[in-house]
């Protein structure tokens, strides 16, 4: 899993391609996550302006390490 970066510097896509509605829930529970959009091969989330992608990153991992 990794994140990878889009023009908006808040948001990282990752490319995922089960169908998991937890995740999505999972990761809207992440202090500092703003949205998460599901697509169809892909996850991009999005953060909030005072949060660094640093502190958010791990707690992202962990999920998808969970799966």
């Amino acid at each position: 899993m990794k994140l990878i970066d889009t023009p908006n510097p808040n948001a990282k896509k990752i490319l995922f391609d089960q169908k998991n509605e937890d995740i999505s829930k999972s990761l809207k529970k992440v202090q500092g996550v703003s949205s998460v959009f599901v697509g169809p091969g892909f996850i991009t989330i999005t953060k909030n302006d005072n949060f660094e992608w640093e502190v958010i990153t791990e707690d992202i991992v962990n999920i998808f390490d969970k799966l």
